[in-house]
């Protein structure tokens, strides 16, 4: 074999081991709490360890011991005195208990312990000249002389000198907190010289991990401790020496190959957990690691066990240390760490599956002192916690904290993560130069963040919590401090938790509401809008660019943004459906900060709407009305008593028939009122409005503390029950009240007949509607008896249907009072010429007589006898157009085809002789309220979604919706009047 060959095996065989180095393998540890008789449990990794040969656990099961055969001398010198230890061979006397196998003649030995190489020993320690054993089983000296140990300061600085860190003393335990401004929009770093912890636990404890080479592991966690308790702080001592414990244990365990790569090349590797020795694991290495397919745990909204590897209810589990490494054990994270309080049982809720969950507030300092109260005095402890999540019976999978506010070197996302964190911390914030706590620091915001995965569908990413750390300043001497009143200063905390899907799952909503969009725009609303132009088109004779340019946009808001309301109530109804009664999970409902496109949505279609609304509010405003009354002239004898002569026809039918129609002008289908009193009742009387939460069960209307809504649900909820509030008043009156009670339409075109009065509508220039009321007696004006025979007569048949065109073939033809109508340029003209510019100039007069608010509120006054002659003038017009139509009826009357219903499109003769249409729809509805319910009652609940999208307060949203409802009906009623007594001559004092 050449030796060509031979150097590629070698590298082939170093590349495939360096491969095998970094594999990823699975995170999850076992559950284990109680160890083998033989075995210990390390603090630092949470498993059951074997002791190495010859050694045995102690008694707390917490580290292993031998017994010390060697024999030996030891000597140090150091800060002015020298110390010398001489030590016998010590055996196994029992099961857990070492003794001195045969210390030498006329001398003193005591069993100690020591630490080297990972372990501790049980060493026969002889004791010096001049020193007696005493009872703790120690050396003292006899002539009661204090021996000097080694203070903290100078375990710190033999520590810093061992591990070869360059750092002073005073920067070792010096600590650096970032406390917010007095306006809170930037940081301000206090350095606390001397900080407590650093300056009485950093050196004695590292130096102990190190001497033993991590055999004393609650020395090693006070090490991260320390280092967590910085906010892992690369510069800070603590995470230096755990950075150099770390190195040097990685070291020792492999023998000469090469400490492994530094704090900065450890982090950009693709295993997750480094290899750490004795110390605890502290950061995560490499990226991705939220996505480790080893946690295979399988969610569901109800039901499931640990065991079954499916669960709803998901168990976190907190395992934690006293800052000096005292392990505390494992407890379950239930409703821990939230500064604002919750109730009993609710602050816990947000561990089942699809529960989202957050509880903020604003706390002031005394509210914060209160968490570390034996810390303000530097005498309490601060807690810290590594976080798992149990995904078997007995096995525990660690989860990734990332902490915002850390100084990191990288910026990539889902790196940077580490494992231990604190809530609220007391001690390093104090000084013990000054002896007074200087900073408090707190978990300001703390989001546990749960993603469900695209496959398998009800499989979770690994969660992550996320904290962002703050810190108050206590110290009131201080000369950066503002005044005394700051105690009372109040600053923001917040706790969640939130169910969320996978990016990929999300662009899936998005696509599906982009679809749904396009398929409403395109396939509805556009041809709706190609219509709407056709038909302004075909209406118009003569084009005005600048009005059909607004009417193009205005057109295209109205329509546009109906589609878009449609939209959203199918979206919101569809995921309502779709979150709340999923059995599986498969899909989790978007956090409202990701629903920008949503809001934007909902914004366009209220301001769309709302264009609509106003247009249609001023065509209404400008509508002209026209009544004709058909009632002939009784004979009278004059005064002089020789002659007949016409006497005056009255004039309060036409005054009763105005009343009438004024006051159907506002008249609607629903009752907004009501309305809003059933929404505000069901939804907050009967806290149906839960079904909004963001939480997994459908049935379940209770109200909890801390849950989160999402704006999606919430619309659907309230579309849903607008719509079915709309569905029950429509159906009501259109099935029940209107055929059966009374229907003001009907009731308004039969008082037209009875009164002989005829009404004229335009809503355009050479369009409106005719609404036919001549009767067939031979006076109206009459008393209720012969009304009352009239009406018998009819009944029994004995007269002419009520219909303009007379048809015996068709009686829907001959009964129908209702028409399109269409009147050629001529008619117009005179219409404009005699009348509506003597009214406008009428209605001038009076608002520079009166002044513009006193002829809006009490009229123009007396019309002028020019006006009233031309009023009468156009009533014979009118009159002939229609008797001319009645005799012309099979050319210029037509009964519709379907399509021609839908379009309303004007007939081809219409420019040459007015044309009627046979309305079966009561079409001249659409000039007041009640033909434009639809468009009513869309805007009023898109109004409250909108409104309450933003308060999330049903009642307060109900009572603004019913304002701008009273506000517009109001202006329409008023200025509504306004228009029928301009156009017919009705003073308003008889509008009553």
């Amino acid at each position: 074999m050449t030796a060509e060959v031979w150097f590629s095996l070698v590298v082939y065989l170093g590349l495939l081991k360096l491969q095998t180095s970094y594999a990823q393998t699975s995170l999850a540890i076992p559950l284990q709490t109680t160890c083998p008789v033989l075995n210990f449990f390390d603090i630092s990794s949470l498993q059951c360890a074997s002791c190495p040969n010859g050694a045995f656990p102690d008694k707390t099961q917490r580290a292993c011991v031998s017994c010390d055969a060697t024999s030996g001398e030891a000597y140090n010198f150091q800060s002015g005195y020298s110390m010398v230890q001489t030590w016998a061979p010590a055996v196994l006397q029992s099961a857990q208990v070492c003794a001195c196998q045969a210390p030498p003649a006329n001398s003193t030995a005591v069993v100690a312990s020591a630490a080297s190489n990972g372990t501790f020993f049980q060493r026969c320690v002889l004791c010096p000249t001049g020193t007696v054993a005493n009872s703790l089983n120690q050396c003292a000296p006899a002539d009661n002389k204090t021996s000097l140990p080694s203070t903290p300061a100078q375990q710190l600085q033999q520590a810093l000198q061992q591990l070869n860190i360059g750092l002073t003393l005073s920067a070792a335990v010096q600590a650096s907190i970032s406390v917010p401004t007095s306006s809170g929009s930037s940081q301000l770093t206090l350095n606390i010289q001397q900080s407590r912890p650093l300056a009485e636990l950093l050196g004695p404890s590292a130096l102990t991990c190190k001497q033993g080479l991590g055999a004393d592991r609650a020395a090693c966690n006070a090490v991260a401790n320390l280092c967590a308790l910085t906010l892992y702080d690369s510069t800070s001592g603590a995470c230096r020496m755990y950075d150099a414990l770390v190195n040097l244990f990685v070291a020792n365990s492999v023998g000469a190959s090469p400490p492994p790569p530094s704090t900065a090349a450890r982090r950009v590797t693709t295993n997750f957990k480094p290899e750490t020795g004795s110390m605890p694991w502290l950061y995560y290495d490499g990226v991705g690691y939220t996505d480790d397919p080893h946690m295979d745990l399988r969610v569901q909204f109800s039901g499931g066990n640990v065991a079954e590897g499916q669960v709803s209810l998901l168990n976190f589990v907190l395992s934690s240390y006293l800052l000096n490494g005292t392990w505390l054990g494992y407890n379950m994270w239930t409703s821990e760490f939230q500064l604002c309080g919750a109730p009993k049982g609710d602050g816990s809720r947000w561990y089942r599956v699809g529960w989202n969950y957050k509880n903020s507030c604003s706390i002031k300092l005394e509210a914060l002192l209160a968490e570390v109260a034996a810390a303000f005095t530097g005498a309490g402890d601060t807690v810290m916690h590594d976080l798992f999540l149990q995904v078997g019976t007995s096995t525990l999978y660690p989860i990734p904290v990332l902490i915002s506010n850390m100084i990191t070197e990288t910026t990539v996302e889902n790196s940077g993560a580490v494992r231990r964190f604190f809530f609220v911390d007391g001690r390093l914030g104090f000084s013990a130069q000054s002896q007074g706590l200087q900073a408090v620091q707190y978990a300001a915001d703390m989001q546990l963040n749960i993603v469900l995965r695209r496959s398998p569908r009800d499989s979770i990413y690994v969660p992550q919590l996320t904290v962002t750390y703050s810190a108050w300043e206590t110290n009131t001497l201080s000369t950066i401090n503002l005044a005394s009143d700051t105690i009372n200063a109040q600053r923001p905390a917040s706790f969640s938790v939130t169910y969320s899907n996978e990016p990929d799952l999300n662009s899936r909503f998005w696509y599906a509401w982009q679809t749904i969009l396009i398929v409403f725009e395109v396939v509805l609303a556009f041809p709706a809008m190609m219509l709407s132009l056709f038909r302004y088109i075909r209406k118009k004779r003569e084009q005005a660019d600048l009005d059909f340019l607004v009417y193009i946009a205005i057109s295209f808001a109205d329509i546009g943004s109906f589609a878009l309301a449609m939209v959203l109530l199918v979206v919101s109804l569809y995921y309502l459906i779709l979150y709340k009664l999923q059995e599986e999970v498969y899909f989790l409902m978007l956090p409202d900060g990701d629903l920008e496109n949503f809001k934007i949505t909902v914004i366009l279609a209220i301001v769309g709407q709302s264009l609509g609304l106003m247009w249609m509010l001023w065509r209404q405003l400008r509508t002209d009305v026209f009544f004709i009354d058909w009632e002939k002239a009784r004979k009278v004898l004059s005064k002089e008593g020789t002659r007949e002569e016409p006497a005056p026809v009255s004039c309060w039918r036409m005054l009763m028939v105005a009343n009438e129609f004024n006051e159907l002008q506002t008249v609607r289908v629903s009752y907004p009122a009501f309305t809003l009193l059933m929404m505000v009742m069901i939804l907050e009387g009967a806290n149906f409005i839960a079904a909004a939460d963001v939480t997994p069960d459908a049935s379940d209307y209770r109200n909890y503390y801390g849950v989160t809504t999402s704006i999606i649900l919430r619309f659907g909820v309230e579309a849903f029950l607008f719509l079915v509030l709309f569905l029950g008043q429509y159906l009501f009156k259109r099935l029940l009240y209107y055929p059966y009670i009374a229907n003001p339409v009907t009731q308004f075109v039969d008082l037209m007949f009875l009164a002989n009065i005829s009404t004229l509508i335009f809503d355009d220039m050479h369009s409106g509607y005719y609404i036919h009321g001549r009767n067939q007696a031979q006076h109206s004006d009459t008393t209720l008896r012969e009304l009352n025979q009239e009406l018998l007569k009819e009944e029994e048949g004995l007269t002419a249907q009520r219909g303009l065109v007379n048809s015996t073939a068709n009686p829907k033809l001959a009964d129908n009072q209702h028409f399109l109508m269409y009147i050629t340029d001529a008619i117009r003209k005179t219409y404009d010429a005699k009348m509506l510019q003597l009214v406008q100039q009428a209605t001038s007069d009076a608002r520079n007589r009166k002044g513009v608010v006193n002829t809006f509120l009490r009229g123009s006054g007396r019309q002028r006898d020019a006006v009233l002659s031309a009023y009468q003038d156009l009533m014979l017009l009118f009159k002939q157009m229609i008797e001319d139509v009645e005799r012309n009826q099979a050319t210029q009357v037509s009964d519709p085809t379907y399509l021609q219903m839908i379009l309303q499109l004007p007939p081809e003769n219409a420019q040459n002789n007015p044309a009627f249409v046979h309305d079966y729809f009561s079409s001249f509805t659409t000039t007041i309220f009640i033909g434009n319910e639809v468009r009513l009652y869309v805007y009023e609940a898109l109004f409250f979604c909108a409104i309450d999208m933003s308060l999330r307060n049903v009642a307060l949203s109900a009572l603004l919706t019913f304002f701008m409802v009273r506000v517009v009906s109001y202006l329409r009623a008023m200025f509504g009047e306004d228009n029928l007594s301009q156009k017919t001559l009705v003073d308003r004092h008889f509008l009553i």
